[in-house]
C-alpha cells in the first residue's frame, strides 16, 4: 500500500496543476481583447481614435472597431451596432 503513495501523489499533482492551466485559461486567456471598460460600451474612453480596421469575432459571430490611443499605445475593441 505504501509503494501506490508515490504514484498517486504524483499523478494528483499533475492532474491539479491541469486543472488549475484550464481555469487560467477560462478567466484571463479568454478575455484577449475585451476590456472591462469596452466590452459592453458602444464609445471608446477618451484619447482614442478611429481606425479603419473591423473584424469579425469568429466566437461570438459580432463585428468589432477597433480603436486606438496614440499616447499609450492601447488598442479598444468597440461591438458596432448592425
Amino acid at each position: 500500500m505504501n509503494s501506490l503513495a508515490p504514484l498517486v501523489l504524483m499523478y494528483g499533482l499533475w492532474f491539479i496543476g491541469f486543472i488549475v492551466l484550464l481555469l487560467l485559461g477560462w478567466f484571463v486567456y479568454d478575455k484577449r481583447y475585451q476590456s472591462k471598460e469596452t466590452a459592453h460600451s458602444n464609445k471608446p474612453s477618451h484619447g482614442f481614435v478611429w481606425t479603419a480596421e473591423v473584424f469579425i469575432d469568429p466566437k461570438d459571430g459580432l463585428t468589432y472597431r477597433v480603436y486606438y490611443n496614440p499616447r499609450s499605445g492601447d488598442r479598444a475593441y468597440i461591438r458596432e451596432n448592425e
